[in-house]
């Protein structure tokens, strides 16, 4: 019998240390950094001739969000999300066959560059056309709920959602006029039966939302055409 309590309390205590994110009543909390899911993804190649002739560089992702990816934590993804977004905003438009040519620029000196700076970034990067994006919400949420699933014919606990949202400009490297600004809100939501989420609940929402919002941006971009050719 204490045989058997011992091996009871010993499998305890794996299953809840081998948990990938630990849920404490409606909270959770990052998962050990090897454990930590990865948003990066292979956008699909478009083969085409690009929509415009221009060299589009891309800035550094300026953070702008109110709040961390949930509570007071950030570091639920293996990359830092800013880090990550940067190398998805390279990949999305490189594959988009939108631009002639797209560049990572590796600097920025201020979160709100003038004319000059611009314009010095263009000649220095030969670049023709500059693009500045604004994150303003890349958060997670947890919501209690009371109801059933219409799908599913089971009770529904709680509501998970994670909504992404960003402003982009692309900016005339020459003039410093703004050709094209517009801003992209995605929200993807999930509904659970559990306290538990899952890495790959985290991993597939995300990159869900990414997409969706990618998608946007990129039609955007491809209707905006008479403007950016101009």
């Amino acid at each position: 019998m204490r045989n058997f309590y011992n091996l009871f309390l010993g499998t305890i205590f794996i299953a809840f240390f081998s948990m990938p994110m630990l849920i404490h009543g409606n909270e959770i909390e990052p998962a050990k950094k090897s454990k930590r899911p990865s948003f990066m993804y292979k956008p699909e190649l478009v083969r085409r001739a690009p929509k415009y002739e221009q060299k589009l560089g891309i800035l550094p992702i300026i953070d702008s969000r109110v709040s961390m990816f949930y509570g007071e934590e950030d570091d639920f993804y293996k990359d830092p999300i800013i880090v990550g977004l940067n190398r998805i905003f390279n990949l999305e438009l490189r594959y988009s066959g939108l631009f002639a040519e797209v560049a990572s620029i590796k600097d920025l000196s201020s979160v709100s560059p003038d004319i000059r700076e611009i314009q010095s970034i263009g000649a220095s990067n030969k670049t023709n056309l500059i693009l500045l994006t604004y994150l303003t919400d890349f958060n997670f949420n947890r919501t209690p709920v009371d109801m059933y699933s219409t799908m599913g014919g089971y009770k529904v606990d709680f509501a998970n959602s994670i909504k992404i949202s960003f402003v982009c400009q692309i900016i005339d490297a020459d003039t410093g006029l703004i050709l094209f600004a517009e801003e992209i809100s995605r929200e993807s939501i999930e509904y659970a039966k559990s306290r538990s989420f899952e890495m790959n609940q985290l991993q597939k929402m995300t990159i869900d939302t990414l997409k969706s919002s990618f998608t946007d941006l990129k039609i955007l971009i491809q209707e905006n055409g008479l403007r950016l050719k101009s």
